[in-house]
C-alpha cells in the first residue's frame, strides 16, 4: 500500500510525503521539498533513508520532520 499527502511549510514551500508499507508489515517512507513561484516549481527529493518504522503514522512524522529540518537548514529566513 503506498499513501501521498502534501504538507504546506512556509514562504511557497510544501513538503510531499510518500509512505509505503513494505512486504514485512513495516513502512517506510520519503520526503520531497517543493518551492513554488508566480513563475516555476522546483522540487527537491531527500535522500531515502533505511529506517523502517511499525505504523503508518511514525513513518510519516519521520519524513515531514527530515523535510522541516532540511527547510530550516537550507532556506534563508526573511528579515
Amino acid at each position: 500500500m503506498i499513501r501521498q499527502k502534501v504538507f504546506p511549510a512556509h514562504d511557497g514551500y510544501g513538503i510531499h510525503v510518500t509512505i509505503e508499507q513494505m512486504g514485512d508489515g513495516l513502512w517506510s517512507a520519503v520526503a520531497t521539498v517543493t518551492h513554488s513561484t508566480k513563475t516555476s516549481e522546483r522540487a527537491i527529493d531527500l535522500p531515502v533513508h533505511a529506517a523502517r518504522f511499525e505504523s503508518e503514522e511514525a513513518a510519516e512524522r519521520f519524513a515531514v520532520g527530515m523535510a522541516q529540518d532540511w527547510i530550516e537548514e537550507n532556506v534563508p529566513t526573511t528579515s
